[in-house]
């Protein structure tokens, strides 16, 4: 590559990351204010036994305001990014499973709404983008990591 192709390679890398972060950080404080809403979404999901819809709830928001804020330091961006990567995946994998067996409702991803099925489906294409995202990201911080130590 020249040098003129290559003036400014981090940027999208950057935009990328800061707006994983900053979903993360949003969708992870929406949940906070409702602790309650958010254990009767994952409820509808009827995944998890009883006993930790309400830990889910409470932990999985912080979880998710962790990861987004940790995302912005370079010193953890590459096991933040490993890990909105592996809860995309979780998350995609939940409303896949809730779609195939036909149920309707609203996932809690980004506050209360009415639930509908084609809105699940948009959430699901949301979070296989959230997990290419991610993987970008974990991808490049580990190959600048290797370039670093090489």
């Amino acid at each position: 590559m020249t040098a003129g192709h290559d003036r400014h390679p981090g940027y999208a890398a950057l935009a990328v990351t800061l707006a994983l972060g900053a979903i993360f950080v949003y969708a992870g404080i929406d949940k906070i204010r409702d602790p309650q809403q958010f254990a009767d979404n994952i409820a509808g999901f009827a995944i998890l036994p009883a006993a930790f819809t309400n830990l889910l709830a409470l932990t999985l928001p912080l979880f998710e305001v962790a990861c987004g804020l940790l995302l912005l330091l370079p010193l953890t961006r590459r096991i933040a990014a490993l890990a909105v990567a592996l809860t995309s995946v979780v998350f995609f994998t939940a409303l896949l499973s809730a779609l195939l067996r036909g149920l309707t409702l609203d996932c809690g991803c980004f506050g209360v709404g009415a639930p509908s099925r084609s809105k699940m489906w948009l959430e699901l294409g949301l979070d296989l983008v959230l997990f290419m995202g991610a993987l970008s990201v974990y991808l490049r911080s580990r190959a600048r990591l290797r370039a670093h130590t090489l």
